[in-house]
């Protein structure tokens, strides 16, 4: 199992966030802003269809191999950090 860590800059145009992984993992996205909220979602998420994760709250994802997650913030950019843990 292999664990990696990060932080990015996600803005008002759909990102991915951490690329994509080849193998299953767990993907953790952590909203280090605290007055904006951050929504995920597919490779067409907007702020409107998204999955929204408030300020400074955090959520996992069980994703398969090949899938991937998009962020959006809803007004200007702010920081998120993420946590992948990987199977191999």
């Amino acid at each position: 199992m292999a664990i990696t860590s990060g932080q990015q800059l996600i803005g008002t145009t759909r990102q991915l966030v951490d690329g994509i992984s080849p193998n299953p993992s767990r993907l953790h996205i952590h909203n280090l802003d605290n007055t904006k909220v951050l929504f995920l979602g597919n490779d067409s998420v907007s702020t409107t269809n998204g999955f929204a994760i408030q300020k400074l709250e955090s959520m996992e994802l069980i994703l398969n191999a090949g899938e991937s997650v998009y962020a959006i913030s809803e007004t200007g950019t702010h920081l998120i950090s993420w946590l992948r843990q990987t199977s191999y």
